[in-house]
Parts: structure tokens; C-alpha cells; sequence
């Protein structure tokens, strides 16, 4: 019994410290979570803190946006006012040059054929009136039938224009102006076939007008707008009005000098 008792004490001696040592390792393990899941939690607050701070940023930038956009829209609206009313001022002040500065051309060219005293002189100030408002200006006098060229201005080719000779059996612009005696025009898609020109070119508008000299056509001249800019100053169809009063003026002005002419000769003899 003695034994037994004594072993029984070495037993619960051994199982006590069993117990501790146990204890202590658990205590141990339990710790080192315990820590490990404290560092863990520390990591997760402080990347919640840095993501909460990203998402402050976020905001804000999203804000400083937001109002760099607004004002953006502010500047293009205003900038798009100012556009407007540049544009609506271009519009009033191309319509308006498209009426003052043929008036003024038409006004300078008038009193230049008053001035002239010879048929030669006004057929050249006539000719240069057109070459102040169209591109291409052509003069051909009219002989045996057909039209030879005699002067030129704005055209690009070879040639001189003294060896261009276009025949009136043609259906032509200038064909009609010699067979209908009066100021032929056309608008938009001119080309080479419909006005009988050799020289090509897209004019949106061209004319023919007919120089009478004592109820006889004696000479055409042809003028169109081709290879001008875009936005010329003055219209298509201003330009055949342009081109319309010359002739009724340069017609007055021709019909005067050949009745001067007439006189002075019937004076000579």
C-alpha cells in the first residue's frame, strides 16, 4: 500500500507538471495567435485607413473635376457665343462688301468709259472693268463667222490667245451672245462644253457679252469666276449683274463715240 501510495504520488507529481507544461505551451500558442492576429488586425485598420484616405483623394479629385468642368463648359459656351457673333459680324460684313465694293468697281469703271474717246479705248476700259471683279477675262472679235482671240487675262495656257479661233456654229455661251446680241450668263457647273472656252476650269459663273458697234457685233467678251477662293467677296450671281450694267453703260458709251465719229467724219468731208 505504501508503494502504491508512493507511486500514486509520483503519478499525480508527473500528471501536475504534465499539466503545467501543457499549460504553458497553450498558453504559449495561444499568445503567439493572439499577437498574430493583433498584428494582422493592426495591418488591416492601417490598409482601411490608407484606403479610406484613397477614397478621400478619389473624391476630391472627382470634386476638383467636377468644377474644372463646369468651368470648362462655362468658357466653351462663352467662347461659342463669341464664335457666334464673330461669325453672324463676317456674315453682315461679307454681305455688305458683296453690295458696296461691286458699286464701288462699277462707279470707277463708269467714270473711266466717260473718259474714254475712242472705241479702242472704251472696248480696254471695259475689258479691264470685268478683269477687276471676275478671274478670267477673254476679248475676241468677231470675224468671217467665227471668234479670234485678241486679249486675255487670268487664263493659263500656252498659247498666245491671238491663235485661239473658236467657230459660232457652235452651241455655245458666246455663240449665243453673237446670235441673240445681248449679254448671255450662266450659274453653278460651267465647264468647257457649255461655254465653248478651250481652257477648262469649273466657274460658277460666266458670261458673254456682246460689243455692238453700229447694230453689228463686232466683238465677245467672255468673263468667268473660275479658281476663286471660296469665299470671294462677291456672289455669282452679283457678278453677272456686275457684269450686265457695264454693258449697258459701255453699250451708251460706244454708241456715243461712234456717233462722235460719224459726225467728225461727215464734218471731214
Amino acid at each position: 500500500m505504501d508503494a502504491l501510495a508512493t507511486d500514486l504520488s509520483a503519478l499525480q507529481a508527473w500528471a501536475a507538471s504534465e499539466s503545467a507544461e501543457l499549460a504553458a505551451r497553450f498558453v504559449g500558442v495561444v499568445s503567439a495567435q493572439t499577437e498574430s492576429l493583433r498584428t494582422e488586425l493592426q495591418e488591416t485598420r492601417a490598409w482601411n485607413e490608407a484606403l479610406r484616405t484613397e477614397l478621400q483623394d478619389a473624391r476630391e479629385r472627382i470634386d476638383a473635376a467636377d468644377v474644372e468642368l463646369s468651368q470648362l463648359s462655362a468658357q466653351f459656351e462663352r467662347t461659342l457665343d463669341e464664335l457666334r457673333h464673330e461669325h453672324a459680324t463676317t456674315i453682315r460684313e461679307q454681305a455688305l462688301s458683296c453690295i458696296t465694293l461691286p458699286l464701288d468697281e462699277l462707279l470707277t469703271v463708269f467714270n473711266a468709259l466717260e473718259r474714254s474717246t475712242t472705241l479702242a479705248e472704251a472696248l480696254t476700259t471695259l475689258f479691264d472693268g470685268l478683269v477687276r471683279e471676275f478671274s478670267r477675262v477673254a476679248l475676241f472679235a468677231v470675224r468671217s463667222g467665227r471668234l479670234e482671240g485678241v486679249q486675255q487675262s487670268g487664263f493659263d495656257f500656252e498659247h498666245d490667245i491671238s491663235k485661239v479661233v473658236i467657230p459660232l456654229s457652235t452651241d455655245s455661251l458666246i455663240g449665243r451672245a453673237v446670235s441673240s446680241t445681248r449679254i448671255e450668263g450662266s450659274l453653278a457647273g460651267v465647264g468647257s462644253g457649255s461655254t465653248g472656252m478651250p481652257f477648262g476650269g469649273e466657274p460658277g459663273c460666266a458670261v458673254a457679252l456682246p460689243i455692238s458697234i453700229q447694230g453689228v457685233v463686232a466683238a465677245v467678251i467672255y468673263a468667268d469666276d473660275s479658281d476663286r477662293l471660296e469665299f470671294a467677296s462677291t456672289a455669282p450671281q452679283a457678278l453677272v449683274k456686275f457684269a450686265e450694267l457695264l454693258l449697258m453703260h459701255a453699250t451708251l458709251v460706244l454708241f456715243r463715240i461712234s456717233a462722235e465719229q460719224r459726225l467728225l467724219r461727215r464734218d471731214s468731208a
